[in-house]
């Protein structure tokens, strides 16, 4: 599924803008801007219109916004809490920067990440950072006048840093420096992770700010080398941001005792970019792109801003797929509705003709039946009438069985009279013998012996006639019981 990112890196003095389309395949750079920003226009200067040029001049149609604002609006501090649950921790420290802070808790939004430490030692280290909700607020109406809902916020070079981090050997620190036209900001990462943040005011001057930088470096390294749980001393420091034009980097890397490296994460990361994206400087970008591709990749970042309605800004930017899926899902409920509603109508039908064949064949049946109301449960208690009846036929036939009324047929014939029975129908009150032999006066003879069964009441001969051979005689015998 494609994806389109905006990263705004918004600086005292310009605004980078990088837009990215990512995929499943790779993620690609497909506009990349930077605007200056007057900043005599009051504050946040001219911060609106940079943000109307970069949406004049980009496509930002679906497109999620990941923002850095300045990193010296921060108040970044290394803490100790008793306990390693996020959710507690996130209660309870604005409450714990507090003193610490020339604001009310309040007035703050406050962000963290858990570095090191667990309920079992009784203490974890979080790094966390703080901004005014008033510095932030213009900022957040500036973006909105131009309809962006930015997904995260956090200070500039944070992400950058992020990354770079994710590049050294696990055992490896480094330190990332960030400088701007009046402030800086020196990140060190340890084990993939940014472990401290020192922000700090830069003269103007490109001679005095790289002075600046060598004292904050060194200032910094000290630091480190005091602590007691201290990384490894940096084996690098990488320069980005628009601050290093201007400055002697060759002197600023004789001073300091670790290599100086400026920073592109298009090389580092292999991240292409199209033609027609602009020129590319990655002093001025990389904190943009490397904004971009942490919301992608999901690196965990700090964020001091959380939209308030996620779910209104998905319908919003979906709302014509919304839409059409909606259309077809109501169109294929009614079809299946329609289908239903047919079906049954059919299956009644069906039901119906059933019923009336059903009610045909029971007056066929039973034609003495006056009322039919349900032929298939009367044609049921009249069937069991007549096997009721049928197996008690009558006092004659009470102890009687067809194989025993055979059996006295049999026995009452004698055997010099040729006779083949064909057919014997037992009822209830008479029974019908059908069979041929050899003449008329055979017919007679059969009839005698049969009125000698004492089950037998009368033996009527119903019919004989000679076949058409001429040599048999077709008679029916009828036999009262």
């Amino acid at each position: 599924m494609s994806r389109k990112v905006l990263g705004l890196d918004i600086r005292a003095d310009s605004l980078s803008a990088v837009l990215v389309k990512g995929s499943l395949r790779e993620s690609r750079i497909a506009a990349s801007l930077t605007v200056p920003i007057d900043a005599t226009g009051g504050d946040p200067g001219g911060l609106p219109a940079a943000l109307e040029a970069v949406a004049a001049a980009m496509d930002l149609q679906n497109a999620d916004c990941v923002v850095s604002v300045p990193a010296a609006l921060f108040s970044c501090r290394n803490v100790f809490v008793p306990f390693g649950n996020s959710k507690k921790i996130r209660m309870v420290l604005p409450y714990e920067l507090e003193p610490h802070l020339p604001y009310p808790a309040d007035e703050m939004l406050v962000d963290f990440a858990i570095l090191d430490g667990s309920e079992d030692r009784g203490e974890t280290e979080v790094l966390t950072v703080a901004v005014e909700r008033q510095r932030l607020a213009p900022i957040l109406a500036a973006l909105a006048a131009v309809k962006i809902e930015p997904e995260r916020v956090t200070l500039s070079g944070f992400a950058a840093a992020a990354w770079i981090g994710r590049n050294l050997e696990p055992d490896q620190t480094a330190l990332c420096l960030d400088i701007g036209e009046t402030s800086g900001a020196l990140f060190v990462v340890a084990g993939a992770r940014v472990r401290l943040i020192r922000t700090f005011p830069l003269p103007a001057d490109p001679a005095a700010r790289g002075r600046a930088v060598r004292s904050h470096i060194r200032l910094t390294m000290g630091a480190l080398n005091e602590l007691s749980a201290a990384p490894k001393p940096p084996a690098a420091i990488f320069l980005t941001g628009s601050g290093i034009a201007g400055m002697n980097l060759e002197v600023l890397a004789d001073a300091l005792p670790v290599e100086l490296k400026p920073a592109d994460l298009t090389r580092l990361l292999g991240v292409p970019h199209d033609d027609d994206a602009g020129a590319w400087d990655p002093l001025r970008m990389d904190g943009a792109l490397a904004l971009v591709l942490a919301e992608i990749e999901g690196l965990e970042s700090l964020n001091v801003y959380r939209s308030q309605f996620p779910g209104r800004k998905i319908i919003s930017r979906h709302r014509e797929n919304l839409v059409r899926t909606g259309v077809l899902a109501a169109a294929v409920l009614i079809l299946m509705f329609a289908s239903v509603l047919i079906q049954s109508t059919l299956l009644s039908r069906r039901v119906a003709d059933l019923d009336q064949q059903i009610a045909s064949v029971f007056r066929e049946a039973f034609p003495d039946a006056k009322k039919v109301a349900d032929p298939y449960q009367q044609m049921q208690i009249n069937l069991q009438e007549l096997k009721k009846s049928a197996a008690l036929p009558g006092e004659a036939l009470s102890t009687l069985r067809s194989i025993d009324i055979l059996k006295s047929i049999s026995d009452s014939i004698p055997e010099e009279i040729q006779v083949v029975l064909d057919r014997m129908v037992i009822g209830p009150e008479t029974i019908l013998i059908s069979g041929t032999t050899a003449a008329f006066n055979a017919v007679d003879e059969i009839k005698g012996h049969l009125e000698r069964i004492s089950e037998f009441k009368k033996v009527t001969i119903s019919s004989a006639n000679m076949d058409r051979t001429g040599k048999e005689v077709n008679f029916q015998l009828k036999v009262d019981l």
